[in-house]
């Protein structure tokens, strides 16, 4: 029997990143979704596309709805919807209440953030027996190579290429930036397990 992908709950703050939003999402369509699933709500959604128009104010506006609209073609069903801030405790960070909310509404199995206060999210959802397993998307990342190493290793293969098409640069050069575009991402364990792990290894 194959095991049942794990649907995961996306925070603003990670989507807000291109580099750890093309990871995840590619990933997920690589593996036609067998991996895992991935969900958001509109709050986060807006949450996220506001602080990179906010910060990257030279973007051409079609440039950032073209990432949301892939979004929302890829993984249609993904928006949580009719999520209820009353159902969780609200968390130290009010502006974080909405995600705690839609996750559970989301009946998720992972929520995945870069917040610090992990622990203050999984203590708002053990409350009320959500179920929920709050990761650093970091940690998540690192669970998704120990479980599916060959998905992780085609996808950093061709993380390798955009770079080298990107930058015109030679293969461990394109390496070596994807694996510094993930530590600088926050993702550093990651990139640690990609640089020095012989199951990912590229040539």
């Amino acid at each position: 029997m194959l095991p049942v992908p794990l649907t995961v709950f996306v925070d603003a703050n990670v989507l807000y990143s291109r580099c750890l939003r093309d990871w995840l999402v590619l990933m997920a369509l690589d593996s036609h979704r067998t991996a895992y699933d991935l969900r958001w709500s509109e709050a986060v959604l807006a949450e996220a596309f506001y602080h990179l128009r906010r910060n990257h104010p030279s973007a051409p506006a079609q440039q950032i709805e073209r990432w949301r609209d892939l979004l929302d073609e890829n993984f249609p069903e993904a928006k949580v919807a009719h999520w209820d801030p009353q159902s969780v405790p609200c968390p130290t960070d009010l502006n974080d209440h909405h995600v705690l909310a839609a996750a559970h509404s989301g009946k998720v199995d992972t929520l995945i953030t870069r917040d610090g206060d992990i622990k203050d999210f999984q203590e708002c959802l053990d409350q009320v027996g959500a179920g929920i397993d709050v990761q650093h998307v970091d940690d998540f990342l690192c669970m998704i190579a120990d479980r599916y190493p060959d998905l992780v290793q085609r996808r950093f293969l061709h993380q390798v290429m955009y770079w080298q098409r990107r930058n015109k640069l030679s293969e461990e050069e394109a390496a070596d930036s994807s694996i510094d575009s993930l530590d600088r991402a926050g993702a550093g364990r990651f990139a640690f397990l990609l640089s020095t792990d012989e199951r990912f290894r590229i040539w």
